[in-house]
Protein backbone atom coordinates (compact mmCIF):
# COMPACT_ATOMS: atom_id res chain seq x y z
CA UNK A 1 0.00 0.00 0.00
CA UNK A 2 1.24 3.44 -0.97
CA UNK A 3 1.19 5.98 1.72
CA UNK A 4 -0.10 9.39 0.63
CA UNK A 5 1.58 12.43 2.05
CA UNK A 6 -0.41 15.29 3.39
CA UNK A 7 -0.31 18.22 0.99
CA UNK A 8 -0.51 21.77 2.16
CA UNK A 9 -3.34 23.45 0.34
CA UNK A 10 -1.97 26.97 1.07
CA UNK A 11 -0.86 28.13 -2.35
CA UNK A 12 -0.69 31.90 -1.60
CA UNK A 13 1.00 34.30 0.77
CA UNK A 14 -0.38 35.55 4.02
CA UNK A 15 -1.31 39.20 4.44
CA UNK A 16 1.63 39.74 6.82
CA UNK A 17 4.10 38.35 4.29
CA UNK A 18 2.78 40.65 1.56
CA UNK A 19 2.87 43.71 3.84
CA UNK A 20 6.45 42.98 4.91
CA UNK A 21 7.56 42.60 1.28
CA UNK A 22 5.85 45.86 0.26
CA UNK A 23 7.36 47.69 3.24
CA UNK A 24 10.87 46.51 2.40
CA UNK A 25 10.49 47.54 -1.24
CA UNK A 26 9.11 50.94 -0.18
CA UNK A 27 11.98 51.56 2.23
CA UNK A 28 14.60 50.67 -0.38
CA UNK A 29 12.91 52.97 -2.92
CA UNK A 30 12.77 55.95 -0.57
CA UNK A 31 16.35 55.46 0.60
CA UNK A 32 17.66 55.26 -2.96
CA UNK A 33 15.74 58.39 -3.99
CA UNK A 34 17.24 60.41 -1.11
CA UNK A 35 20.74 59.23 -1.98
CA UNK A 36 20.15 59.89 -5.69
CA UNK A 37 18.97 63.46 -4.98
CA UNK A 38 22.05 64.20 -2.86
CA UNK A 39 24.32 62.73 -5.51
CA UNK A 40 22.75 64.89 -8.23
CA UNK A 41 23.19 68.04 -6.11
CA UNK A 42 26.83 67.18 -5.43
CA UNK A 43 27.42 66.52 -9.11
CA UNK A 44 25.99 69.92 -10.08
CA UNK A 45 28.14 71.60 -7.42
CA UNK A 46 31.30 69.94 -8.72
CA UNK A 47 30.36 71.14 -12.20
CA UNK A 48 29.90 74.68 -10.87
CA UNK A 49 33.28 74.74 -9.12
CA UNK A 50 34.96 73.38 -12.24
CA UNK A 51 33.18 75.94 -14.45
CA UNK A 52 34.25 78.83 -12.21
CA UNK A 53 37.85 77.60 -12.38
CA UNK A 54 37.63 77.47 -16.19
CA UNK A 55 36.21 81.00 -16.32
CA UNK A 56 38.92 82.30 -13.97
CA UNK A 57 41.64 80.77 -16.15
CA UNK A 58 40.10 82.31 -19.28
CA UNK A 59 39.87 85.71 -17.56
CA UNK A 60 43.53 85.46 -16.48
CA UNK A 61 44.60 84.71 -20.07
CA UNK A 62 42.41 87.54 -21.33
CA UNK A 63 43.97 89.94 -18.81
CA UNK A 64 47.51 88.91 -19.82
CA UNK A 65 46.72 89.49 -23.52
CA UNK A 66 44.64 92.64 -23.11
CA UNK A 67 45.89 96.22 -23.13
CA UNK A 68 42.73 97.40 -21.35
CA UNK A 69 42.37 94.88 -18.49
CA UNK A 70 39.16 93.03 -17.65
CA UNK A 71 35.95 93.81 -19.48
CA UNK A 72 33.84 96.29 -17.53
CA UNK A 73 30.33 95.21 -16.58
CA UNK A 74 27.68 96.61 -14.28
CA UNK A 75 26.62 93.00 -13.69
CA UNK A 76 25.57 90.21 -16.05
CA UNK A 77 25.07 86.47 -16.29
CA UNK A 78 28.03 84.90 -18.05
CA UNK A 79 27.17 83.17 -21.30
CA UNK A 80 28.39 82.97 -24.89
CA UNK A 81 26.27 86.01 -25.79
CA UNK A 82 27.11 88.19 -22.78
CA UNK A 83 29.52 91.11 -23.10
CA UNK A 84 32.24 89.33 -21.15
CA UNK A 85 31.59 85.98 -22.83
CA UNK A 86 31.80 87.56 -26.27
CA UNK A 87 35.06 89.29 -25.33
CA UNK A 88 36.59 86.04 -24.06
CA UNK A 89 35.56 84.18 -27.20
CA UNK A 90 36.81 86.98 -29.49
CA UNK A 91 40.18 86.87 -27.72
CA UNK A 92 40.33 83.08 -28.31
CA UNK A 93 40.91 82.30 -24.64
CA UNK A 94 37.78 80.13 -24.40
CA UNK A 95 35.67 78.36 -27.00
CA UNK A 96 32.47 78.05 -24.97
CA UNK A 97 31.55 80.02 -21.85
CA UNK A 98 30.20 77.58 -19.24
CA UNK A 99 26.84 78.36 -17.63
CA UNK A 100 25.20 77.17 -14.43
CA UNK A 101 23.59 73.73 -14.94
CA UNK A 102 20.28 74.74 -13.33
CA UNK A 103 19.97 78.52 -13.61
CA UNK A 104 21.90 79.69 -16.69
CA UNK A 105 20.18 83.08 -16.99
CA UNK A 106 18.61 83.87 -13.59
CA UNK A 107 20.03 87.16 -12.31
CA UNK A 108 20.56 87.32 -8.52
CA UNK A 109 18.62 89.86 -6.48
CA UNK A 110 19.61 91.88 -4.60
CA UNK A 111 23.17 92.76 -5.62
CA UNK A 112 25.32 95.17 -3.59
CA UNK A 113 28.65 96.42 -4.95
CA UNK A 114 28.78 93.51 -7.38
CA UNK A 115 28.12 90.86 -4.72
CA UNK A 116 24.92 88.79 -4.69
CA UNK A 117 23.55 89.13 -1.16
CA UNK A 118 20.32 87.09 -0.97
CA UNK A 119 20.95 83.72 0.68
CA UNK A 120 17.77 82.24 -0.78
CA UNK A 121 18.68 82.92 -4.44
CA UNK A 122 19.54 80.40 -7.10
CA UNK A 123 21.28 82.18 -9.94
CA UNK A 124 23.72 82.24 -12.86
CA UNK A 125 27.46 82.88 -12.79
CA UNK A 126 27.16 86.60 -12.12
CA UNK A 127 30.07 88.72 -13.35
CA UNK A 128 30.74 92.28 -12.16
CA UNK A 129 33.70 94.55 -12.82
CA UNK A 130 34.06 98.28 -12.25
CA UNK A 131 37.85 98.27 -12.52
CA UNK A 132 40.29 97.21 -15.22
CA UNK A 133 42.23 94.99 -12.83
CA UNK A 134 39.47 93.47 -10.69
CA UNK A 135 36.32 91.39 -11.15
CA UNK A 136 33.82 89.51 -9.01
CA UNK A 137 31.97 86.33 -9.94
CA UNK A 138 29.13 85.22 -7.68
CA UNK A 139 27.65 81.73 -7.98
CA UNK A 140 25.29 79.55 -5.96
CA UNK A 141 26.21 76.16 -4.45
CA UNK A 142 23.42 73.77 -3.38
CA UNK A 143 25.22 71.72 -0.71
CA UNK A 144 28.30 71.81 1.49
CA UNK A 145 31.40 70.08 0.18
CA UNK A 146 35.14 70.17 0.71
CA UNK A 147 35.37 72.66 -2.17
CA UNK A 148 32.80 75.22 -1.02
CA UNK A 149 29.93 75.94 1.31
CA UNK A 150 26.24 75.88 0.47
CA UNK A 151 24.80 79.22 -0.56
CA UNK A 152 26.35 82.19 -2.26
CA UNK A 153 30.04 82.04 -3.08
CA UNK A 154 32.04 84.84 -4.68
CA UNK A 155 35.44 84.70 -6.28
CA UNK A 156 37.40 87.88 -6.94
CA UNK A 157 40.53 88.98 -8.71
Amino acid sequence: MIKQSCKNNNLGFTLIEVLVAVSVIGFITVASMVIFKQTRMSSRDVTRVSNISTIKHALAMYFNNSQNGYTASAGECLSNGSTVGSALKAANVITNVPVDPMWPATVPTPVENGFATSTASNFCYYYYSDSVNQYKISYYIESNSKFSTAGINTTTQ
